[in-house]
Formats: structure tokens, C-alpha cells, sequence
């Protein structure tokens, strides 16, 4: 009969020159473990509003080191028992007790999480020496680690971005989050649209212009573009602002070592109020909504010409850059997914409509067992898929001008 494996500890009592090897099985070991979370001053807890089936998320905010958790019902369970007190034996007998079952994974999962986070204390471990093989790397290997760190560097964070973004609130951004700034923004818009249906009969010809200057086109385009992105997440950030939340992170980066992004980190909002999260959302898409609007209106008061072609372009790029930030069903995690998803009280449909998605079929048979989330999440997968196949449609023309020789 094979013999469990057991721990080895390698001792020694004070005032004792040798020392002595005590052996511990290794399940006793794990059983008996007591997690132990950080002192109350040093984390803070906000529920959620319950989702459509009845249940409640958490998020957990480590108050030292800026980091958040999304917790479930049940991890939250477990996450109270976290306080040193509590060996996992006892944790998993109450956890049965309370839910009719318990799987260990479950908790080493959550305790993973919990270290990484830094919300758990560390246990006192032993000194482990590991020895690793020496790796030769060549010239080109070397080369291009050398390429590859430079261009990891091309980011840029705003210093003290919390007090930069609560400057900026205090000193008239206040006033983009009043209701009569809201009210102008939609009569704006309004105007906009009435003008950009006066202009769309000469769009052709505005892209005969811009294709007669494309240099000189693309370039105030992509200029626009980036401005107004950089504005998109200042937004976000004031109106984290206006909530009395905290800007984590304000800066650029290159998204995949590639495209140019702006980013403004607001986790820090998901520890207020639903209704807060939602502005946050709606605020950064609002950017587009109303340059876009004045580019509308510039084109229609200038005089015809490449200007007006400029000012026009800018405001379909704008308009449209909103429209699909705002449109939530794209299988994409943007402002109008973030949305709905707070709207609905589940944090990440996305991800459990994707892992619904493959026994869908399945599940579809015994439609009477389906919860209410699970009909929301159908719902999100549909709708996602008709968006989809609605675009492709709706570009078949531009397909076929690439492919001349597809009927």
C-alpha cells in the first residue's frame, strides 16, 4: 500500500546546536491551514446589485496596493471565513453545510487569487534553492530582446493622475456633468443631424475631394481621431471624479505593440453605485457624440470645398466611432457592453454566454430548466450573432469590390 506523501520540516529548538526533521502528512497539512485575510483597515468590500436569477457579486478592494476582485456569492462565503481562525477543514464543513457541496478547487482557486491580490498574509515558508540550467542565447536572440524592451517603453503615465484629473474637476470640469450640459449636448446632436442630412446628397463628391488630398486628408483625420481619444478617457476619469473615486492610472500605451491608445484606469468605481458606473460608461462616448455634432455643424456652415469635406469626414468618423462604442452587442467589451452589463447586474455576461454558447443545443431541449440569466445570456449570444451577420451583409458590396471576380 502506497503511504500518503507527507511534508518534511526541517527544525530546531532555541538553545539547540543540531537540528531535527519532523515529517507531516501532506492532506493534514492543507486541511489544517488557516488563511489569514489583511486587517480590516486594509480592504473594503461593495456589493452589488442582485442579478436577474437572485444572485449578489462582490467586488474587493485591496486598499494598500490599488487591486480589485469580482467575487461570487459563494467566494464571498469563503472570503469571511479568511480570518485565521478557520482551518479549510472547517471552512469546507461550513460551506457544505450552507450550499449542499464543496469542491476544493474551488477555495485554491479563490486562495490563488487572494496572494496574488496581496490580500492574504503570507505564511512563513522555507528557503527553497532551485537550480537552473543556463541558457545560451545567441546575437539575434539578444537583438531583438533589446528591440522588443525599447518598444515596450513607448508608454506614458500622467504623474499623480488622481490629483491631476481632481484639479481639472475642481476647476470647471464640474460643469460637463451638469443636467443643462447634458441638455445642450442632445439639441446639439439634434441640430447636427438635421444638418448632416442636408450635406449627405454631396457625400460622394466630399470623397472625391478627400481622395484628390489624401496625404493631407488623412492626416488631420487621424489627428482628430487620436485628440478626441485622448479627451474619450479624460472624460471617463473626471467623471470617476464627480463620484468622489479614485484615477488609478492615466497614460498611453501601444495596444499590442501596435496601435496607439489612450487609457484612463477607473476600477476604482466599481466600489460606488450602479448609477455612477452607468455615467462613467455614457460619459467617454459622449465625447464623439458632441465633437462629432460640431464637425457636423462646421461643415454646414463653411463654404464648399476640401474644408467641408474635412469637416464632414470628421463627423461620420466621430458619429460612427460613437455608435459602435454605445452599440452593445458586438462581442466586444465596450462602453455600451459595460452598460447593459451593469444595467443587468452581470458583470461578465460576456464571459458566461461564451461558455454557455457550446451546450446551448444541449440546453435548448430542456428549455424548462433554463434561469432567467441563462434566457439573458441566449439573448446576448443571439443578438451578438445577427449584429454580426447584419455587418457582413450590409459590406457584401465593399467584399465584392475587392474580389471583382466573385459573383
Amino acid at each position: 500500500m502506497v503511504e500518503p506523501a507527507k511534508l518534511e520540516l526541517l527544525t530546531r529548538n532555541p538553545g539547540e546546536p543540531g537540528f531535527q526533521i519532523q515529517q507531516l502528512q501532506s492532506s493534514q497539512a492543507h486541511r489544517q491551514f488557516r488563511p489569514q485575510r489583511l486587517p480590516n483597515d486594509a480592504w473594503e468590500v461593495t456589493p452589488q446589485p442582485q442579478s436577474p436569477d437572485g444572485t449578489r457579486t462582490y467586488i474587493l478592494k485591496n486598499l494598500r496596493h490599488e487591486r480589485y476582485l469580482l467575487l461570487s456569492a459563494r467566494e464571498y462565503f469563503l472570503w469571511e471565513f479568511f480570518d485565521g481562525s478557520h482551518s479549510l477543514e472547517e471552512i469546507a464543513r461550513s460551506f457544505h453545510f450552507e450550499f449542499g457541496a464543496f469542491d476544493y478547487t474551488a477555495i485554491r482557486r479563490l486562495l490563488a487569487k487572494m496572494y496574488q491580490a496581496g490580500l492574504l498574509i503570507e505564511p512563513a515558508q522555507l528557503a527553497l534553492q532551485q537550480n537552473r540550467a543556463a541558457r545560451k542565447e545567441n546575437l539575434w536572440a539578444l537583438c531583438l530582446s533589446s528591440i522588443s524592451k525599447y518598444w515596450r517603453r513607448l508608454t506614458f503615465k500622467v504623474p499623480n493622475a488622481d490629483r491631476f484629473c481632481s484639479t481639472i474637476y475642481r476647476y470647471g470640469g464640474f460643469l460637463l456633468f451638469h443636467p443643462i450640459t447634458l441638455a445642450l449636448s442632445i439639441a446639439l446632436a439634434i441640430i447636427a443631424a438635421i444638418a448632416a442630412i442636408s450635406l449627405s446628397a454631396q457625400a460622394k463628391q466630399f470623397t472625391q475631394m478627400l481622395s484628390r488630398n489624401p496625404w493631407q486628408s488623412t492626416f488631420i483625420m487621424l489627428g482628430s481621431l487620436l485628440a478626441v481619444s485622448m479627451l474619450h478617457v479624460l472624460i471617463h476619469a473626471l467623471a470617476c471624479k464627480a463620484y468622489n473615486r479614485r484615477v488609478r492610472e492615466l497614460g498611453f500605451f501601444l495596444l499590442q505593440g501596435v496601435l496607439p491608445t489612450f487609457y484612463a484606469d477607473v476600477t476604482d468605481i466599481f466600489m460606488s453605485t450602479r448609477r455612477a458606473r452607468v455615467v462613467v460608461d455614457f460619459a467617454g462616448p459622449m465625447v464623439e457624440v458632441v465633437l462629432g455634432s460640431a464637425a457636423f455643424f462646421a461643415a454646414y456652415q463653411s463654404a464648399p470645398g476640401v474644408g467641408q469635406a474635412i469637416w464632414f469626414g470628421i463627423g461620420v468618423l466621430l458619429w460612427e466611432g460613437a455608435l459602435i462604442n454605445l452599440y452593445p452587442f458586438n462581442f466586444l467589451e465596450m462602453d455600451g457592453y459595460n452598460i447593459v452589463a451593469d444595467l443587468l447586474a452581470m458583470p461578465t455576461l460576456r464571459q458566461q454566454a461564451l461558455t454557455l454558447a457550446p451546450s446551448l443545443p444541449r440546453r435548448l431541449l430542456r428549455m424548462r430548466s433554463l434561469q432567467r440569466s441563462e434566457w439573458i445570456q441566449i439573448g446576448y449570444l443571439f443578438l451578438c450573432f445577427v449584429s454580426v451577420l447584419v455587418y457582413v451583409i450590409a459590406h457584401l458590396d465593399a467584399l465584392r469590390a475587392l474580389l471583382p471576380g466573385w459573383n
